[in-house]
């Protein structure tokens, strides 16, 4: 995507940067877990709900945001290949 920077980092992850004023002062990222069931129960249990889950046959992921408007994706990789 032309108005998307990207780099990843050798031991797994990677960073996006967006050109757009509908992004700005906000930001999103993706926290990789092991069981996303565990991960939603700790969450609820703070008083913090998930929205917007989503399932391939890769990958569950739900999405949370925080009172600033940011996005968090959490997500649990089904098929462990493009994990490091």
């Amino acid at each position: 995507m032309p108005e998307v920077a990207e780099w990843t980092f050798p031991r797994g992850g990677g960073l996006q940067v967006y050109q757009g004023p509908e992004r700005a002062g906000n930001c999103s990222f993706t926290l990789a877990v092991s069981d996303l069931d565990e991960q939603l129960r700790k969450l609820s249990a703070m008083g913090v709900g998930g929205s917007k889950r989503a399932a391939t046959d890769r990958a569950k992921t739900v999405m949370v945001r925080d009172p600033e408007g940011n996005s968090i994706a959490i997500a649990h990789a089904l098929d462990p290949s493009p994990v490091r």
